[in-house]
């Protein structure tokens, strides 16, 4: 029974850890995308 519980929990931080991988990699794309509008805002700007 023990090893059951700890074969869960193991499973549980794997999964738990792609999905934080997956989700933290999505905010980073999207704001190096706000990132780069702004600074073609800004380029524009100053043309």
């Amino acid at each position: 029974m023990g090893l059951v519980l700890i074969i869960m929990l193991i499973c549980s931080m794997v999964i738990l850890g792609y999905w934080q991988r997956r989700r933290s990699k999505k905010l980073f794309l999207d704001a190096l995308k706000k990132l780069k509008e702004i600074d073609s805002r800004e380029t524009k700007e100053k043309d």
